[in-house]
């Protein structure tokens, strides 16, 4: 089963995504990208494995070479590093989280890679996606909108989704 949770920014699918891997009792391979942030400014993103926790910069003002996407540089390197990494784990795991499906990690073609051996797989997939990629994906998989205030009873809805599916 694949569930591609999308909405706004700022809408809490990150944080959406985390409270159902937590809450689930699988073995999860994959990644957040949470917001680098210097006094109060977004800074860039970083990227974290969930199961080991190592941190890298997906993206960043600071960064001098790379795909730029909007005022942010893509550190294809480090995102090589991850998607190789939860490409090799998929097989080993029932889950797989991915934060997120956007334009700066889709000028990785490692992280295509990744994204597709994932997307076939038989392992549960949840991923966060850009809403300018709906049409992209919505067959191949289930296409879940949030907003700020719908995104706890979201939660319910998906963990029932996926316990009857299990």
């Amino acid at each position: 089963m694949n569930i591609f949770l999308t909405g706004k920014p700022g809408s809490g699918k990150t944080a959406l995504l985390k409270d159902i891997v937590e809450e689930l009792d699988i073995d999860f391979c994959g990644f957040l990208t949470p917001e680098m942030r210097e006094d109060g400014k977004r800074k860039g993103f970083h990227i974290e494995d969930i199961i080991t926790g190592d941190r890298g910069v997906l993206a960043s003002i600071d960064i001098e070479k790379g795909p730029s996407v909007s005022k942010y540089r893509v550190n294809l390197e480090g995102l090589k590093m991850f998607s190789e990494k939860v490409e090799e784990d998929i097989e080993d795991t029932e889950g797989i989280a991915i934060d997120e499906i956007g334009a700066m990690e889709l000028h990785s073609d490692n992280f295509k890679k990744m994204l597709d051996k994932a997307i076939e797989s038989d392992s549960l997939l949840i991923a966060t996606l850009h809403t300018n990629l709906v049409d992209k994906f919505q067959d191949r998989g289930k296409i879940i909108w949030i907003t700020r205030s719908s995104s706890r009873n979201i939660k319910k809805k998906i963990l029932d989704l996926i316990k009857k599916s299990v």
